[in-house]
């Protein structure tokens, strides 16, 4: 099949485009073929040797990506609720793989939903990591509801975009934080106000809120002391040691006093949530926002272009028409 992978860490020219062995599926996975997989900043970042869990991922040569939608051509012998032809979408969750900058990917069954019809193969690539990290920081960690007050920090990015959508159904209060040129566009998500970080610090205006969820990692606990509530809670994407650090000392702590906490979130293949995803999706509550979308062969571009951190919505590859 052909893929997308790379032989050595470095920057985006050292991946290759050409023929690798197609994966055969195991007992309880599906084979998927590929029509179109999402880019994550964790693609880049195992590329370059940086990614958190790059030793649970393998030694090179490896191919990155774990969000795909396309159509299922193989089940193995314990999969009873997938079919040859089901249009799918899935993450991958297998340690050691990722796999999905190919023609061909296999994954458990467990991690794959059904793709509603009306949504395509590039709206549904584009979910996964990104939405279950939405999903699972707003309903698994805050349990938020309606009347909450959230604010979301990169609310025009890939994970921001769906979290802003997300709580924003759910009846919370969101405010949004991202630039000006993209203040109509999480308006136009669900956002109730908007903070141009450009022109001030969100952690100067804003108060009284129960979650702050950082898409972007350049946040902490402490610096959002005065945005929290008393028992608001602080969630990143981007783990790193002093984040750590916080999680285990807050989270011991409010379970005896109560009080703010920080926690970070670490996103978990679950078929049954990207189902309830794309339920929200085929009744029109969310969507997908596609910032560009570029030809398999040209994903070292997508790379880049993921790098800048200046993306609206999701970038994904196109591997079939």
């Amino acid at each position: 099949m052909e893929a997308v992978y790379f032989e050595r860490h470095g920057g985006p020219e050292v991946l290759r485009y050409g023929q690798r062995p197609t994966p055969r599926p195991g007992p309880n996975q599906v084979l998927i073929e590929v029509h179109a997989v999402g880019v994550n900043p964790r693609d880049w970042m195992l590329r370059q040797g940086t990614y958190v869990g790059r030793y649970l991922v393998g030694r090179p040569p490896i191919i990155p990506g774990s969000d795909v939608s396309g159509v299922v051509v193989e089940v193995g012998a314990k999969v009873e609720d997938f079919a040859v032809g089901d249009e799918v979408f899935s993450m991958q969750s297998q340690l050691g793989h990722m796999g999905g900058y190919a023609q061909y990917m296999a994954v458990n069954a467990s991690c794959v939903a059904l793709k509603p019809p009306a949504i395509s193969h590039i709206e549904a690539a584009a979910v996964p990591v990104a939405g279950l990290t939405a999903w699972q920081s707003l309903f698994g960690i805050a349990r938020i509801s309606a009347g909450s007050k959230v604010v979301v920090v990169g609310a025009s990015g890939g994970v921001g975009h769906y979290a802003v959508q997300l709580a924003s159904h759910a009846g919370a209060h969101v405010t949004a934080v991202c630039s000006a040129a993209n203040a109509e566009f999480v308006r136009g998500l669900g956002a109730a106000a908007v903070v141009d970080y450009t022109e001030e610090r969100f952690t100067d205006v804003v108060s009284g809120q129960d979650l702050v969820f950082d898409t972007l990692g350049r946040e902490s606990l402490d610096s959002c002391r005065n945005v929290l509530a008393r028992d608001g809670l602080y969630i990143t994407t981007v783990p790193n040691l002093a984040t750590f650090a916080r999680w285990a000392q807050t989270s011991l702590r409010s379970r005896v006093l109560g009080g703010q906490r920080a926690s970070v979130i670490a996103v978990k293949a679950r078929g049954q949530e990207l189902s309830a995803l794309a339920e929200l999706m085929a009744q029109g509550h969310i969507r997908s926002v596609v910032d560009s979308v570029y030809p398999l062969a040209e994903a070292a571009e997508a790379h880049r272009k993921s790098r800048t951190f200046r993306t609206r919505g999701k970038l994904v590859l196109q591997v079939r028409d």
